[in-house]
């Protein structure tokens, strides 16, 4: 099929299915290519009349999917735990099918801000952008590209909302409701013991001290998929060792090896039914938090509390995970009011 001098259109379609035609040019052929011969014939027409474009320049950065992989082998593999990674590789899974085979040196600002505010879990597009925006730093810093586009997006992050802890009669509500159950010794241990789950459901026999009654956190477990990986605590602060009221020694007396054999599903389901039972609610975190404010309520000093919950910095001990609850204030009304007291 002819349509002018100097250009062409194959009469048969070629092994992929796709029509074949060309313009000559100063003695160049350009090839055009469509499902159809109009197809074909309009483009021809088109390049025609407004010029070939030029081929777009190949670009000698990476894809994203080349320089995240390289990222994660040589810089995260080696020096995070398994769960950390495969936290990064889900936010991954996010980013690869929109910019996946896209240039570093292409990545345009608007682009990833566009993407980000289409993410509609706002944890997850926390988590996204703070992989993509470490990910290209780092190749900023390697001269791969010349300035990294995620400085310029902007999304408001989100505000993790702050769990209270418990109140006494809360407490007392629940420490009845769990009697006898499943999770008994599970929840016991996390109210008394501030630990973290991971670190309880990694406990053996081992790490308690009957004579004094403390129990020693030297360990982490994770679970991915159904695998149980036991491995270092969080911080190397984690590693210490917990002093326990004799109730909750007595519940580890007689277990042997691993103290709880149970996953952290199968305690989320427990605490579940208990917050279905009681009307409050309650999860690992919320315990911890409550030992927290326990601690404080007895006049525990910071830094022996930081050292107690393991954490690194004694802002994230006050701050984050310290109430003032009313009963605790009211016990100090006397002071306050006393503090102003001008009658003699």
């Amino acid at each position: 099929m002819n349509i002018m001098t100097g250009v062409s259109i194959n009469s048969k379609p070629r092994a992929d299915g796709r029509y074949q035609g060309y313009i000559v040019e100063d003695g160049k052929r350009s090839y055009v290519y469509g499902r159809t011969q109009d197809e074909v014939a309009l483009k021809i027409k088109k390049y025609l009349k407004n010029g070939i474009p030029k081929k777009k320049k190949k670009s000698n950065s990476p894809t994203v999917r080349e320089w995240a992989e390289k990222w994660l082998e040589l810089y995260k593999i080696p020096n995070l735990k398994p769960k950390s990674i495969e936290s990064i590789r889900y936010s991954l899974r996010k980013i690869y099918p929109r910019f996946g085979d896209t240039p570093l040196g292409e990545l345009k600002t608007m682009d990833l801000q566009e993407f980000f505010l289409s993410i509609t879990q706002t944890r997850a597009r926390d988590l996204a952008l703070t992989v993509m925006t470490e990910m290209l730093e780092k190749a900023r810093k390697q001269g791969v590209i010349a300035a990294n586009p995620c400085e310029g997006v902007e999304i408001k992050k989100h505000v993790k909302q702050k769990k209270d802890a418990l109140t006494p009669e809360q407490t007392e509500t629940l420490l009845e409701a769990v009697k006898g159950t499943t999770i008994e010794g599970i929840f016991t241990l996390l109210l008394t013991g501030g630990f973290r789950i991971g670190e309880l459901l990694a406990l053996t026999s081992d790490d308690v001290d009957f004579k004094n009654n403390t129990v020693s956190i030297n360990k982490d477990v994770v679970f991915m998929g159904a695998k149980r990986i036991v491995q270092t605590t969080k911080t190397q602060a984690g590693v210490r060792t917990i002093p326990l009221p004799q109730s909750s020694i007595d519940l580890l007396k007689g277990r042997k090896g691993q103290l709880f054999d149970m996953t952290y599903n199968a305690v989320r389901n427990g605490f579940r039914r208990l917050s279905e039972k009681t009307g409050i609610e309650v999860s690992a975190h919320k315990l911890r938090h409550t030992y927290a404010t326990r601690l404080e309520e007895a006049g525990v000093p910071p830094k022996v509390k930081q050292y107690l919950l393991g954490h690194s910095d004694v802002d994230m001990t006050q701050n984050v995970y310290t109430d003032t609850q009313t009963h605790y204030v009211n016990r100090f009304i006397p002071q306050i009011t006393g503090a102003f007291d001008t009658e003699t």
